[in-house]
This record gives C-alpha cells, structure tokens and sequence, in this order.
C-alpha cells in the first residue's frame, strides 16, 4: 500500500484531524506537517448528518439499469423532488446514501479539490458493524443494511430500530473518555474505552469504498494548473529563455537585412538616375533597371545585325533594298531580285554572319521578283 493522507472532516465543528497511512503504519499529523506531504492527495471521511441511509430492493439487472430505476425507486419516501437530491451507491452495498444537492454544494465549497482524491461518509467507510460515540455525536455502520450519523438524542430514538436489524448481534462500540448512561445497560453494545480523540480513531481508521466517494461527476477533483506550472516552471522557462533568444536573434537579423536593403535601394536609385535620367522611377527598381539594360543591348545588337544585312544587300549585283519594317516582335526586310535564286544566296550568306534569315512570300512586278525576308534571330 502507497502512502496516503486520512482528513477526518468533523461538518460540525469544522476540525480536522490528519493521519499518514503507510502499509500498517499509522502516524497522526499536525495540519503545519502537511506541507512535507503536498505531492499526497488527501482522502477525506466527513462526519456529519448531511446523508440519510435507505434500504433499497434493486432489480436483478446490469449496474447501469440499477442507477436508472433508482429515482422511482426513492420518489415515494422523499418529502422533495427526487431531482433536489443526490445520491450515492456502492456496488456492493444494497443501501443509498441520500443527501441535499444544495448542501452538499455548501460542503463542496469547504473543500480544497485540487489536493483532494476523495470524499467519503464517514457512516459508509468501515469494513464491520461499528458504533463511534465522540462526545454528543454518533457514527453507526451496520454493513449492508443502514449507515448513520447525527446527534446522540436523536440516535436514542432509533434504539428500538437498531435491535430489530441486528438480530442479537453485538456491535463492536467505541467511546470517547465514557459510555452515556443511557447506553450502559444495552446488551448488544460491547463498549471500548479511549482516553483521548487520538486512540479512538487509530483504532477506528475508516477504509476508502469507491462507489461512496463523493468527488464523482461535476464534483471530481480538478487539475490544480497553477501548482502544475509551479512543478515545471524550470523547463518552462528554459523553453521561454530559448525561444526569446530565437526570437530576438531574428529581429536583429531582420532589422540588419532591412537597414542593408534601404542603402543598396538608395545606392541603385543614384546611380538609375545617371544612367537612365529621362526615365521615371517605378516601384520595382530592379525589374525596371533589368528590362532598360536589356532593352538597350537588344537594340544596339539589332541595329549593327540591320546594317550589316543591309551594306551586303547593296554589294550583291541585281538586288535591292526595298522597306525595313518592325513590328517590335519580329523585323521583315523587302528586297527587289530577279530571280529566287538570289534571295536563297542572301540567306545563305548572312547564315555565315550569324544572322538567321528566312524566306517569305513573294511576288513578280514586271521582270523582277519582290521577296520577303523575315529575321528571325541576330
């Protein structure tokens, strides 16, 4: 057995009393001792009479069919709606613990759920018939028949009640420095002595019973996330300090790409004005310098290609220069020859200059042949 942490939850006057359980040992502990023990959740056992106990005859079914038959099962010995209650059962157990939604949120609200791994009736938590007298307070726990707490007045006018259940059994009773006087003479209560609160209850250390707990549904303990960020704070704060780190080296390497962007941008829009000082800047500086440089080399290339073409046209005998036109895409000579012949011997020629021409359409004007040259690359 793990270690775990006991809560004794007097609802009545608020006191609690803590308990270490390791395997078979069993140490008290002061409230300032808790802390050393804060990675252990606590198991709390409320003494109180917010629960009433109710003998219920459960159809032979599956457990989930039980807990839908329940609230018609009630309904009839409840003085409120059956929705006005909450209700806890132990699979095996045959009695329901009842008790009032609204005060069991006035409970749940004294509770501390993060280091809480159960709340459970103290009347419901021991493993054999048991009866603890503390005081004016009464815990009874008759297994499997009826679970009880409250006040040792109203505990005497369930006596009779008592007897009838137990059958002659004696029930193993426990009492706080004396037995009350009214209880001395009952038979069926065999009675041990303590001297102090202490004793009492290492003697009477409760079991935890699941199907009692009352932290189930909208009441399970919740995840306490400030302590979670507490216990991680150091690998939360490596990854922060790494990331910043990251962060800020990028700023710093953004900043000086933007810094040496804007002096080149400055430095190529001095010297785009005295190159090209009819021109306008656009936004896209580099685009506009590219296409102008291009532009430019594209013409001069041309331009020299044209006048050769043009110089070998005037020495070739019985061919002549007609047109140059250009369309921007493409440039068509018109020449004047007599024959084809001529016009093949052209292109032929030019081939050697490295300059591509192509025959086009042609006509017959008197004698002579008009002929198309396209050219198609310098």
């Amino acid at each position: 057995m793990s270690k775990a942490i006991y809560v004794l939850f007097n609802y009545f006057s608020d006191e609690k009393l803590y308990f270490l359980v390791n395997d078979n040992e069993i140490k008290e502990l002061k409230e300032k001792e808790l802390e050393k023990y804060s990675d252990i959740k606590k198991n709390i056992f409320l003494i109180s009479d917010l629960f009433d106990s109710i003998d219920l005859d459960l159809p032979e079914t599956n457990l989930a069919n039980q807990k839908k038959a329940i609230p018609f099962l009630i309904q009839d010995s409840l003085l409120d709606d059956v929705n006005n209650y909450s209700w806890l059962l132990n699979t095996d157990d045959k009695v329901l613990l009842l008790t009032s939604k609204e005060k069991l949120n006035t409970l749940i609200n004294k509770i501390d759920l993060y280091s809480t791994s159960s709340l459970n009736p103290i009347e419901a938590s021991f493993d054999r018939d048991n009866l603890i007298i503390i005081d004016d307070k009464v815990i009874l726990s008759l297994q499997n028949q009826w679970y009880w707490s409250g006040s040792l007045g109203v505990f005497y006018n369930h006596l009779s009640f008592i007897e009838e259940k137990l059958k002659d059994k004696i029930i193993e009773s426990h009492c706080l420095i004396k037995v009350p006087e009214k209880l001395k003479d009952k038979e069926f209560l065999n009675f041990t002595l303590h001297k102090d609160i202490r004793s009492l209850w290492m003697a009477n250390l409760p079991s935890l019973k699941l199907g009692f707990n009352i932290l189930q549904g909208k009441f399970e303990p919740k995840i306490n996330w400030l302590q979670k960020i507490k216990d991680f704070r150091f690998y939360i704060i490596s990854a922060l300090a790494i990331y910043s780190i990251f962060l800020v080296s990028n700023l710093i390497q953004f900043g000086s790409l933007s810094i040496l962007n804007y002096q080149l941008n400055n430095q190529l829009s001095e010297v785009f004005k005295l190159k090209f000082p009819n021109e306008t800047i656009e936004n896209d500086l580099i685009s506009q310098v590219n296409n102008l440089v291009n532009l430019n080399s594209y013409s001069k290339k041309n331009l020299d290609s044209l006048r050769l073409l043009s110089n070998e046209i005037v020495m070739m005998e019985n061919l002549s220069l007609i047109s140059i036109n250009s369309d921007g895409s493409k440039i068509t000579i018109e020449v004047e020859a007599v024959d084809y012949d001529q016009l093949e011997k052209l292109v032929k020629l030019m081939s050697t200059m490295n300059i591509d021409l192509s025959i086009g359409s042609s006509r017959r004007l008197n004698n002579l042949l008009v002929g198309e040259l396209n050219v198609r690359s310098f």
